[in-house]
């Protein structure tokens, strides 16, 4: 019967040893799945423009509860790098010193646009 109990204690002992084998193994193959998923499958897609771009501009007459940072939101694009430097271009087109603006004045706002319009 020693003999017996021997060979039952060494068969658990191998199915444990087997089962956490195969749970590592599951890990390693999820993991290598999920890397190669991220690598792999997403995509970043950038537009790029075809031809050139002309700078033009526009007089807009301000109207009530619009600021400089509203209509430089309207007319902004990528060639400013962020909207701070395009509100600062319309104040220099302007030649005002400060962002006070005024309703039923106008101002100038420069824009882009494709060059083949």
């Amino acid at each position: 019967m020693n003999r017996t109990a021997n060979i039952m204690v060494e068969s658990q002992n191998y199915y444990r040893l087997n089962k956490k084998r195969i749970w590592v193994l599951g890990a390693a193959i999820l993991c290598v799945i999920i890397l190669f998923s991220a690598l792999f499958i997403t995509k970043t897609v950038t537009a790029q423009r075809n031809g050139d771009r002309a700078k033009l501009v526009t007089s807009i007459e301000v109207k009530n509860g619009d600021t400089l940072w509203s209509i430089a939101s309207d007319f902004i694009s990528d060639e400013y790098n962020d909207i701070n430097e395009y509100i600062d271009e319309i104040k220099d087109s302007n030649g005002m010193a400060s962002d006070d603006i005024h309703v039923g004045n106008y101002i100038i706002v420069p824009y882009y646009v494709d060059a083949s319009r």
